[in-house]
């Protein structure tokens, strides 16, 4: 049961600080496709505390099934298998694995709908936290060149919690949500390889 509160929380959050900056109510909208980092009409004010992306990634032809951003070999390697259930909250669509008798979980989180309402990636994040959606939001380390945070509610790290939100365009974010596990090296261990295969993923696309 914890393990499926601990997922839902961070599927609901990241719908919620969109709608709690937007005056939408979360969970009545739904993906709305577009995401081509050309797309200026959607892209996030320019905020100097937040680092730009150098290489922005297109995540259009994931909208439809987040679940394809994981590849198969990097399902295994995080101890899960198949091919994930199809998540929605709000507009952002997502992916989650867990493991039958164990509390470990993966969700995935393609932050597609906060684009769209201009308040997508890391930037989004930020204006979440100043608004007070989020209490909790600190610089995570790059991955594969790209800028992460670690984000939430609260930080859940030191109980085996961790969620990822990596920039993979300035106005767009994938997050990955570790959780169930005995400690912080193993969930944001595995938060990490996640949002590294999903980069490698969309590098390839």
């Amino acid at each position: 049961m914890l393990r499926n509160r601990a997922a839902v929380a961070a599927l609901v959050f990241v719908s919620a600080a969109v709608a709690g900056c937007t005056g939408e109510t979360s969970g009545t909208a739904t993906p709305t496709p577009g995401t081509s980092p050309s797309s200026a009409s959607s892209a996030a004010p320019e905020d100097p505390n937040v680092p730009k992306v150098a290489d922005p990634l297109d995540a259009s032809a994931f909208v439809g099934n987040v679940c394809k951003l994981l590849p198969p070999a990097a399902v295994t390697e995080l101890g899960f298998a198949g091919s994930g259930d199809s998540k929605g909250e709000g507009s952002n669509p997502g992916c989650s694995w867990q493991i039958r008798g164990k509390a470990d979980s993966l969700l995935i989180i393609l932050g597609s709908g906060n684009r769209e309402k201009g308040m997508g990636g890391l930037a989004g994040l930020r204006k979440a936290k100043e608004a007070g959606q989020l209490r909790f939001l600190e610089p995570g380390p790059e991955v594969d060149g790209y800028p992460t945070v670690y984000y939430g509610l609260q930080d859940r790290r030191a109980g085996g919690n961790c969620d990822l939100a990596v920039g993979v365009a300035d106005d767009l974010a994938i997050s990955a949500h570790a959780g169930g596990y005995d400690n912080e090296q193993e969930s944001c261990g595995n938060a990490q390889k996640a949002v590294s295969a999903m980069i490698k993923t969309l590098k390839v696309a």
